[in-house]
């Protein structure tokens, strides 16, 4: 029996890939995090910093914000969160589980202080997410924790020690995910017995092509979350509820 569900949140539970970051929008960087400008800019600068491409994303972040006169504050990087999109279904799936003491934990590369606001924060047990340390001003100045593919790894492993789970037992454990960003944490999670499920919109999108390579995946269904969908009975089935 399933007890745990891990959800990636950008792609899986959204139908965007990215975070939207509306704080980048009204910086001038029109569709936010989602530009080519801005992908351009962060792979640019992690090529010439030779940092990993997470953190020259939000590097960039950073500069594109303050070169815009906003303050690198809690209250910008939240903007926005009250106008998030989900997957068809997704709220009531998760209301499910919730009510049936499945425990939700949500990993995603976005903005913590973002993700705790949003309209379905409450059915989640707890959110890992990208952390910021801050001046005496309470402004970003780096990072306590910076969400990546590989520390979803380590975020899973802090799921299990909080659970009391210490053999690194993944039986009873779901991940879920959209694209080949989640390949480390099925990868683990597979590797220790759990299950892992990758959610798509497109049938022939090139992340689905790539982890079907690597054969990390136990289940692939479209990133429906609908009652009697081929993932919500999947689920349904795995978690042993009538």
């Amino acid at each position: 029996m399933k007890e745990i569900i891990i959800y990636d949140f950008d792609g899986t539970l959204t139908p965007y890939s990215l975070p939207k970051f509306e704080i980048l929008e009204k910086s001038g960087m029109k569709d936010g995090a989602h530009s080519p400008q801005f992908l351009e800019l962060a792979q640019k600068r992690s090529k010439v910093e030779n940092i990993d491409l997470y953190r020259a994303m939000y590097d960039t972040y950073f500069e594109i914000i303050k070169n815009a006169g906003f303050k690198l504050t809690d209250e910008n990087f939240s903007l926005g969160y009250d106008n998030v999109d989900y997957n068809n279904g997704v709220i009531e799936f998760l209301n499910m589980l919730y009510q049936n003491n499945i425990s939700n934990y949500l990993l995603s590369s976005g903005v913590k202080v973002f993700l705790e606001k949003i309209s379905i924060s409450s059915y989640f047990k707890e959110i890992y997410a990208t952390i910021f340390t801050y001046n005496q001003d309470y402004e970003a100045n780096g990072f306590e924790f910076l969400m990546s593919d590989k520390n979803k790894v380590i975020a899973i492993k802090e799921i299990l020690k909080k659970n009391g789970i210490d053999n690194e037992d993944c039986s009873n454990i779901i991940y879920i995910g959209d694209g080949f960003t989640d390949y480390y944490a099925m990868k683990y999670i597979k590797e220790h017995g759990g299950t892992s499920i990758f959610v798509y919109k497109n049938l022939n999108s090139k992340d689905m092509q790539s982890i079907k390579e690597k054969d990390v995946v136990d289940f692939y269904t479209k990133a429906d979350f609908s009652q009697n969908s081929g993932l919500y009975n999947y689920v349904k089935k795995l978690c042993k509820i009538r």
